[in-house]
């Protein structure tokens, strides 16, 4: 639900994309980015072994491609 209140997070997910996909926004859109690239095999593993999806994920992940030193 959306309201003045509370900020939104959205965070897409598609059916089977290539695990190799790289996620990123799109080129044209300027300023400092909030996530790094990353590749959807590197999301199924952050989520399938790590962590379970939930209002944080986004930033849990984050954090964890951080840690790990993979970008």
């Amino acid at each position: 639900m959306v309201n003045g209140e509370t900020t939104r997070k959205t965070l897409a997910f598609f059916l089977c994309p290539k695990v190799d996909k790289v996620v990123k926004p799109p080129s044209e859109l300027e300023g400092e980015r909030a996530y790094p690239d990353f590749t959807w095999s590197m999301f199924l593993e952050f989520t399938m072994k790590h962590y379970r999806a939930d209002m944080n994920t986004l930033e849990e992940f984050t954090n964890w491609l951080k840690n790990k030193g993979s970008f």
